[in-house]
């Protein structure tokens, strides 16, 4: 019965194939989903976000625009500027927030709100109070109290205090009454009416309506008590001391005139009012408009992010399942391609290693399927029949192969030994050459040699006999210049010999370095000429040769 044919390209792509369906259902899944958190985090990043963020900002504004007024109160001037800048700032906060979204006509009255706050504090606040101003009065308040007021009522003190020293000095009780007494008490009301305008100064600094009144009140009766001490004093000293008093109270009055031309309290108490009714009206509606707002950015915040993980829950339920679908399928292929091909390919592995290593009688495994692997194991059992054939061929190869490897080693053998003798020869007719060449060089050497050896005993005589006629005192001059004449004559042809000798011997050694090496060296040519005529001249010397 044939069995019917099952490739394994065919299960791979099935199983590849299943696979890429559950790709291809969990990518549409995972772009839909991607879509939705797309919009979502649109919503949450164009809209939720900035509302609530900005709104928050407003609100942050608005509050320091109120402090900023406050402390404008205390007398900071430069809150001035930052409450214009905070204004800017709000501005510029309800600018980020997108103009389409439904919430969009209570911001616009939170900005109108905010701008009459702007409005009514310029009017009622920073253009009729002014810290400069305050700053100032306070100033002048100081330089009075310190240039007239403590001076007046030191004055004041020491005059009452000598006017006390002088009751009963005089012996007239009617003096004592109608002087003395009265002197004093005008003094005490003086000092008092002096105090009192001081602290009247200080009170109108502080705001109170009062203040103005009441010093004008006590300056006139400051004057009033001036009026009816002077009689009084009639002394000159006395009389001095009550011009300086009056001095320094006109100038304390017409000072304090000029503070309440100048500062006007009522303003600060107008601005503060302003500031009062700015917070508990337009300040509070618009804390409550941006609270408002900023609450229901936050709840639309919750929901989209509530959208969101939803969706993200929904995304890791779609990749569990399709990675749970994804490795039932590769599982399902690892079995297969275990099951259809590792198996059959180890066994064709084992097969091919023991086929490489000679072993030739094993059997094979049989598949009972129709694939590409069962073709392959079937051409293995007819490669292991062929391959015993062809085994059997190459042992009769390896005989042959040795009786040739037997021929060529007898030939090496030959060839070296004619290589031998070939070197020994060469050997022999270098060493004859050799000799030869030394016998020639000895040769030319010795005649050199000789002479130097003959000049040497020849000065060695005439040294021993100079010696003698020096030692026995008959030393001539003509003995003095033969021997001087003699002795370098001697010398000079025993340098020549000497050094002719030398000149053979360098020239040997160089000829027998060229012959027995390959190395490369520059020579001057007439030189190295020289050299081997002089090495060869005993040969040439008896011949017809001339160089």
């Amino acid at each position: 019965m044939e069995i019917k044919r099952q490739s394994i390209a065919t299960q791979i792509n099935l199983i590849l194939g299943l696979i890429s369906v559950v790709i291809l259902v969990f990518s549409v899944t995972i772009i839909y989903l991607s879509s939705q958190i797309s919009s979502a985090t649109e919503r949450v990043a164009g809209y939720d976000l900035p509302e609530a963020l900005n709104s928050l900002a407003m609100l942050e504004e608005l509050g320091d625009m109120n402090s900023n007024l406050l402390e404008y109160l205390l007398g900071e001037e430069e809150e001035q500027q930052e409450y214009f800048g905070n204004y800017d700032e709000f501005l510029r906060f309800r600018e980020l927030i997108p103009t389409d979204i439904k919430e969009h006509n209570t911001i616009e009255r939170v900005v109108r709100l905010v701008e009459g706050h702007r409005e009514k504090a310029i009017s009622q606040v920073f253009g009729i109070y002014y810290p400069t101003k305050e700053r100032r009065a306070a100033n002048q308040i100081n330089d009075l109290i310190k240039n007239v007021g403590i001076p007046l009522e030191a004055l004041l003190d020491e005059m009452k205090e000598e006017e006390i020293a002088d009751v009963g000095s005089s012996n007239n009780p009617q003096d004592v009454i109608d002087d003395d007494l009265p002197g004093v008490r005008f003094y005490l009301e003086l000092t008092d009416e002096a105090g009192d305008m001081l602290a009247d100064l200080n009170r109108f600094v502080l705001a109170d309506s009062d203040a103005k009144r009441a010093f004008f009140e006590n300056a006139l009766q400051f004057e009033t008590y001036l009026a009816q001490l002077k009689p009084l004093e009639q002394k000159p000293q006395e009389i001095i001391r009550i011009n300086e008093i009056e001095r320094l109270f006109n100038e304390l009055k017409a000072g304090g005139a000029t503070i309440f031309e100048q500062y006007q309290t009522q303003n600060k108490i107008s601005a503060t009012k302003a500031i009062d009714n700015l917070e508990h009206q337009t300040f509070k509606e618009a804390e409550q408009l941006l609270d408002n707002l900023s609450d229901n950015a936050r709840l639309e915040v919750k929901t989209s992010m509530d959208n969101l993980s939803r969706i993200s829950n929904n995304i890791s339920l779609v990749l569990l399942i399709s990675t749970l679908l994804i490795i039932g399928l590769v599982i399902s292929m690892i079995i297969n391609t275990r099951r259809t091909i590792f198996t059959p390919l180890a066994q064709v592995t084992n097969t091919i290693e023991k086929l490489r290593k000679g072993d030739r009688d094993f059997e094979l495994s049989s598949f009972n399927r129709n694939d590409e692997l069962t073709d392959v194991l079937s051409n293995l059992q007819k490669f292991q029949v062929e391959l015993s054939e062809l085994d059997e061929l190459r042992s009769n190869e390896q005989i042959i192969q040795s009786q040739l490897l037997t021929e060529r080693d007898n030939a090496n053998q030959s060839f070296k030994q004619l290589k031998d003798t070939q070197s020994k020869l060469i050997a022999t007719e270098k060493i004859a050459s050799l000799g030869t060449l030394v016998a020639g060089v000895a040769h030319e050497v010795n005649t050199p040699l000789g002479v130097s050896v003959t000049m040497a005993s020849t000065l060695s005589s005439n040294l021993a006999s100079f010696l003698v006629d020096v030692k026995s005192g008959v030393l001539s001059r003509s003995k003095l210049e033969s021997f001087e004449r003699e002795s370098v004559q001697t010398l000079e042809l025993l340098e020549s010999s000497l050094q002719h000798t030398a000149q053979l011997i360098h020239s040997f050694k160089q000829v027998a370095v060229d012959q027995t090496s390959s190395k490369r060296r520059e020579f001057n040519l007439l030189d190295t000429l020289n050299e081997i005529t002089q090495t060869l001249h005993h040969k040439i010397k008896r011949t017809n040769i001339i160089i």
